[in-house]
């Protein structure tokens, strides 16, 4: 049952800023609880460095071009850090699921008539504003749809020095040895080769192991249907 507090102990004794069997002060214990939930926070924004996605479902309504997720959004849930192209629909008379291709604003921007009318959408752009992100779909769907908006689950940060640490395999490693790394500079001290190497060596571990399994194919577009090409949209 390893805690926040034992990776923080942990990680300045690998800088020799503490022997074993010393404990830190107060202070310097919550200056590195602080640095390791910004590490934490960090590695939210790496793909690679995140275990596992989340799948938020709303009903995007009919007639609707936009909507808001968020934690005071239109979809009231957890802000996605960035949606995931696995992201997709599902029509719910039929129970058919439809994937969506992703734009940015350019492309959103370049769209003559945005608001065109279709069964299905095609295309959804996503404005990551804070607190709530906002999306586009286009074109405007004329049914009702439900939505599963796929994005990583962000790694848990440590409330306390005492918050019990529930990772997979490899992650209290590469805490210790990073945060080690990453607090060395406010203690005026280089991190040894070893550790330095540890560290890069236990995350490329981790983003080895959360890496998706990617196969090369033809764009669904092309295998999947016959529509013509989108002058509005630019694309299939």
């Amino acid at each position: 049952m390893t805690t926040a507090g034992d990776i923080i102990d942990g990680s300045l004794r690998l800088l020799g800023v503490l022997a074993e069997g010393e404990t830190p002060s107060a202070a310097t214990s919550q200056d590195a609880l602080n640095a390791m939930n910004q590490m934490i926070d960090s590695w939210n924004t790496e793909r690679l460095s995140v275990f596992s996605t989340q799948d938020q479902v709303f009903t995007w309504p009919a007639s609707a071009i936009s909507r808001t997720l968020g934690p005071s959004g239109n979809f009231v849930g957890n802000r996605p850090i960035l949606l995931d192209d696995a992201t997709y629909y599902v029509d719910a008379g039929t129970g058919v699921s439809y994937g969506i291709k992703m734009i940015n604003q350019q492309q959103y921007d370049g769209i003559a008539v945005k608001t065109v009318t279709s069964t299905y959408p095609q295309v959804i752009f996503t404005n990551m504003k804070y607190p709530d992100i906002e999306m586009f779909v286009y074109p405007v769907p004329t049914r009702a749809l439900q939505w599963h908006f796929i994005s990583v689950t962000e790694l848990t940060q440590p409330a306390t020095l005492a918050t019990i640490l529930s990772f997979p395999p490899g992650y209290l490693r590469a805490f210790r040895y990073n945060l080690a790394t990453e607090m060395a500079p406010e203690f005026g001290v280089e991190p040894t080769p070893q550790v330095q190497r540890i560290a890069m060596t236990s995350k490329r571990n981790l983003k080895r192991i959360n890496n998706p399994d990617d196969v090369m194919s033809m764009p669904y577009s092309i295998v999947a249907t016959r529509q013509r090409y989108n002058i509005f949209a630019g694309n299939y």
